[in-house]
């Protein structure tokens, strides 16, 4: 009998994407509840966003870390995993609201699509900008500068006439909003690349060789299937 023991974490590939995904998860759906994003969204709709931002991290994360040493056919594997964890995590959450996966699949895949032609399309920190308002579905961050400076123009215009006398604290707590969700760009793009980092931390444990020869197995599956079909 062994007196010391440790719990080693499970090397199993199918373990690490789930694990990954539920850390990736819970670490976005904290960032966005905290009062510098001026998100105000019920929970769930912030878990909702969060999942499929996750899912899109893992995506990105892991063909980061594949560059280079697997081919585009031999990510298969991981691809399957990943969708297998999101589509049971996403189950699992959302079915007691009579969400499933099934049914939101196509929304759920044009929005991560959309997070990787953003990603693609600009450099930092403009990438990031347009992936925080997909998220939020928010105005873009140049819709309320502008927004701000009209409003800030106007404050100045009624600030000397008495008769708008009483408009000015309304002007003032709405320029206090627009500041804060402008800011709140900046705060997310500092956000979103350290998730990146902080998935590929945690994807950086998968053994690439074990993704490989799974992608073969599945290969040589889907062959099979095909053959069958056949005759």
């Amino acid at each position: 009998m062994k007196i010391f023991s440790r719990n080693k974490e499970s090397k199993d590939p199918a373990d690490i994407i789930a694990n990954c995904l539920t850390a990736v998860v819970n670490r976005i759906t904290d960032s966005l509840s905290e009062e510098t994003y001026r998100w105000s969204k019920p929970w769930g709709v912030k878990r909702f966003e969060s999942m499929i931002l996750a899912k899109f991290l893992m995506d990105y994360s892991f063909n980061g870390l594949a560059d280079g040493k697997l081919k585009d056919d031999e990510k298969s594997s991981f691809e399957s995993l990943c969708l297998d964890a999101f589509s049971k995590k996403f189950n699992d959450e959302f079915s007691s609201v009579a969400l499933n996966f099934e049914d939101m699949q196509e929304e759920i895949t044009g929005k991560i699509e959309a997070y990787h032609d953003a990603r693609r399309s600009g450099r930092p920190p403009k990438c990031w900008h347009e992936i925080y308002t997909l998220i939020t579905r928010s105005k873009s961050k140049e819709e309320l500068e502008e927004d701000l400076q009209k409003k800030t123009a106007g404050l100045e215009l009624i600030k000397g006439n008495q008769a708008f006398a009483g408009m000015v604290p309304q002007y003032q707590a709405q320029i206090k909003i627009l500041t804060d969700k402008a800011d709140a760009f900046e705060s997310a793009e500092m956000m979103l690349p350290h998730m990146v980092r902080f998935t590929k931390e945690k994807l950086r444990v998968l053994n690439m060789k074990k993704i490989k020869a799974l992608s073969k197995k599945m290969a040589k599956k889907d062959k099979g299937k095909d053959k069958k079909k056949k005759k």
